[in-house]
């Protein structure tokens, strides 16, 4: 019923698909191998762009990753001190420089990371 290659076929299709392509975009790559060694040029130009786009929202999620980090220090340094309001007297030397770095970014209006 399997062909011995269909779960190496599943296990790519699965990759792309966890990585935002559209069906239509999978479809193409997996007629382009079927086609053989004439579409190698368009799969690699394909699976490059793919990489860019994971690459991109790797870096998206780093940078929430990072103002949620900044978010639980801040809340849980409110919560040792009592209030937020006694963030905003807070000696910056108590206020850990990845942190700080954080801050800057974010009351700078930048969202990047």
């Amino acid at each position: 019923m399997f062909k011995e290659s269909d779960p190496s076929w599943l296990s790519i299709i699965q990759c792309l698909k966890k990585t935002g392509m559209p069906i239509r975009e999978i479809r193409k790559f997996v007629d382009w191998c079927l086609q053989g060694d004439d579409t190698i040029a368009q799969r690699l130009a394909l699976i490059d762009r793919q990489r860019e786009s994971v690459l991109k929202q790797i870096a998206q999620l780093q940078n929430t990753l990072e103002t949620l980090n900044y978010k639980h220090w801040y809340y849980e340094t409110a919560q040792r001190l009592g209030s937020c309001d006694a963030l905003r007297t807070l000696d910056p030397a108590e206020i850990p420089p990845e942190i700080q770095k954080i801050r800057e970014r974010l009351r700078a209006g930048d969202s990047r990371p």
